[in-house]
């Protein structure tokens, strides 16, 4: 008989303990710590211990996951009645720069709006390849600029070393919103785009009311 034979008759013979329960403290196993040997009936409690702290862990860390994203939505909800509240384009992109640096805490924004024009700087003209980049995209990048032209539009944000491209579309591409942050780790290639994604619909969704 193998070991294989033995573990397939106790998996399909629950009630084996139940005849023979001398068994689970007759019979010793090692310690999974301590490297002594226990009953069966306490090896079974250390295991349900080491199970219980991993769920714990568990629930601890999507409690702070859920935490983080009401935070962040919250804040969603905030720009997001700052920018329906304003009636002209100056004052739009006003409420979002202070909302992106004072609740967002992002340090670098920049904004490239090419449906539409105004003496405003979000309107300077830009290359066809962005504009096609931002009509062939359909989330945010983030980590390196897709574009090495996006780096010509920062003033004082020559140590930034992450960066969010987020297209922005709604019935047509319109611009894009470049983010950018001295923190390497702020936008990484691999992190969620969700709510940066949610913040391009929402920006784009307010920038239409004053767009031809």
């Amino acid at each position: 008989m193998q070991t294989e034979d033995v573990a397939r008759y106790l998996a399909g013979h629950p009630e084996f303990f139940d005849q023979h329960p001398h068994l689970l403290t007759d019979v010793r196993v090692s310690h999974p710590f301590e490297g002594r040997t226990v009953s069966i009936a306490e090896r079974q409690i250390l295991n349900l211990r080491e199970k219980h702290k991993l769920l714990e862990a568990k629930l601890a860390e999507l409690i702070e996951f859920g935490e983080e994203n009401d935070a962040i939505a919250e804040k969603m909800h905030h720009l997001s009645r700052a920018l329906m509240s304003v009636r002209e384009l100056p004052a739009l992109l006003q409420a979002l720069k202070l909302n992106l640096h004072d609740n967002f805490g992002i340090p670098h924004a920049v904004l490239r709006i090419w449906d539409g024009a105004a003496p405003l700087a979000e309107f300077s003209a830009v290359s066809e390849a962005i504009k096609n980049w931002a009509e062939q995209t359909s989330a945010p990048q983030c980590g390196a600029l897709p574009m090495n032209e996006m780096a010509d539009w920062f003033e004082g944000a020559g140590h930034s070393r992450s960066f969010a491209a987020v297209p922005l579309k709604a019935d047509r591409s319109i611009g894009v919103l470049v983010l950018a942050s001295e923190d390497v780790q702020r936008f990484y290639p691999q992190m969620g785009t969700l709510y940066l994604h949610r913040l391009g619909e929402l920006l784009a969704a307010a920038l239409q009311r004053f767009l031809p």
